[in-house]
């Protein structure tokens, strides 16, 4: 690709939204917030543009003013709908940065990159179904469960991992649907315990959930308070606790269902 001798300018709106898309489609994705300030900026310094970023767990506030013309300044917002693991996508886009930065790509070849990471596919549900389901039975051997523990576990996982599934695809609440898997893994590997199936079925119950622990959110929301990003940072762990609170009741309910009182 050709590098310009100057930068050239481009209509304030139009580089503030395309900005304000791929900030956007990184904290959805995954990407602590520090991490999509650094990338946002490089793209728009080679631009030949300065940006103040203000975020939240809710959008994103970005001000945009011309390196050659200070006081054109531009002001947008960007709410960010979902957030969902996929980083892919978030590799995808720091290595295009770092491209964009270094041989001066125009504004159309950014927009094409972006909607060609956006459309980055996640892995097949079934690849994922199975992964979960052996990530579920290994938890449960290196706890220390047997063989029919492991299978109680896996079994309980796959089905937890669906039912999650199913229910965010139908529009639940994201914490009523986290409650709902826990609920339905938590009684299914109880089942073990009610008819002591194995020597060890409370290994089956407490591994059977692990797959629902928000540690992308958790992560994430230490990382940002580490690097002063105070308010996502605590929208982030005060999210990461609200699901293992969805985790929890899930589990309390099952286990008084089922005359369980101790695991």
């Amino acid at each position: 690709m050709a590098i310009p001798n100057s930068v050239p300018e481009y209509d304030h709106h139009t580089v503030s939204r395309l900005l304000l898309d791929i900030a956007a489609l990184l904290m959805s994705s995954g990407a602590h917030t520090d991490r999509v300030d650094r990338n946002v900026r490089r793209i728009s310094h080679a631009l030949g543009y300065d940006i103040e970023l203000f975020f939240s767990f809710a959008g994103i506030t970005l001000t945009l003013s011309d390196q050659k013309s200070p006081h054109l300044q531009h002001t947008a917002f960007r709410g960010v709908g979902h957030y969902a693991v996929n980083l892919s996508v978030v590799s995808a886009i720091s290595r295009m940065s770092w491209k964009v930065s270094f041989e001066n790509w125009p504004l159309t070849d950014i927009a094409t990159e972006i909607e060609r990471i956006r459309s980055i596919p996640h892995y097949p549900k079934m690849v994922l179904l199975a992964m979960v389901t052996l990530m579920g039975m290994a938890f449960c051997r290196l706890a220390g469960g047997e063989i029919q523990a492991m299978l109680l576990a896996g079994a309980a996982t796959a089905i937890g991992f669906a039912t999650r599934n199913q229910m965010l695809a139908r529009g639940y609440n994201l914490a009523l649907s986290i409650a709902s898997a826990a609920f339905v893994a938590s009684t299914l590997s109880g089942l073990g315990l009610v008819f002591h199936w194995g020597h060890s079925p409370e290994i089956a119950v407490a591994t059977s959930v692990l797959f629902l622990i928000p540690g992308v959110p958790l992560i994430n929301g230490v990382i940002d308070l580490l690097h002063g990003h105070i308010i996502v940072g605590q929208a982030r762990v005060t999210h990461g606790i609200v699901i293992a609170l969805a985790i929890a009741m899930g589990i309390v309910i099952s286990s008084a269902l089922l005359g369980v009182h101790q695991l």
